[in-house]
């Protein structure tokens, strides 16, 4: 039979030790929990979010993001509901930010191409472009630090999710006359 010594230390030095060691842990988790905000969105009760208005609306596009830098502040993630109108075409791109893409019904064109070795598919020596075509009931996968063009050969309805939320100065658009 194996006897487990009893595992509160008895000596006063082993106590002044344990208690030096969780005042370092909990001054440790309260510096951590002040730099990150971590734990702090559990205080916030859930409710449904309003219908939010336009951020984005043209001829081509009706964008309206139910969360994120421009409706509600916060830059974790945006989630944002697009309807395309009319056939276009959006900018290249370059974003810093991650994004999922569910296509709701229609269809459209992605372009993708890197100018970083590493981010290219083994496949590619150089930085040509191929494209990715998604559906109604599709979802695309987009990593940050590709260059990106979205094309829409029809009328499409889509909602995307970007992480961190999407912001104009980390999409690194490339404006060009052929929008």
């Amino acid at each position: 039979m194996v006897r487990l010594g009893c595992p509160v230390p008895h000596k006063l030095r082993d106590q002044v030790w344990l208690g030096v060691g969780v005042g370092v842990g909990v001054a440790i988790a309260w510096w951590f929990r002040q730099r990150t905000g971590w734990g702090r969105h559990n205080s916030v009760p859930p409710a449904v979010l309003p219908m939010p208005p336009p951020v984005v609306q043209t001829a081509q596009f009706t964008i309206r993001e139910s969360c994120g830098r421009a409706s509600t502040g916060d830059e974790r993630l945006s989630i944002a509901h697009v309807r395309v109108g009319e056939p276009c075409q959006e900018a290249i791109q370059t974003p810093a930010f991650d994004e999922y893409v569910l296509v709701l019904w229609g269809a459209m064109k992605v372009y993708v191409g890197s100018h970083t070795r590493s981010l290219r598919p083994r496949n590619r020596k150089r930085d040509e472009p191929f494209e990715l075509l998604a559906g109604a009931g599709d979802t695309l996968w987009l990593p940050r630090g590709h260059r990106y063009r979205y094309t829409f050969p029809e009328k499409c309805e889509y909602v995307a999710v970007c992480l961190p939320a999407f912001s104009p100065s980390i999409a690194s658009r490339e404006e060009d006359a052929e929008q």
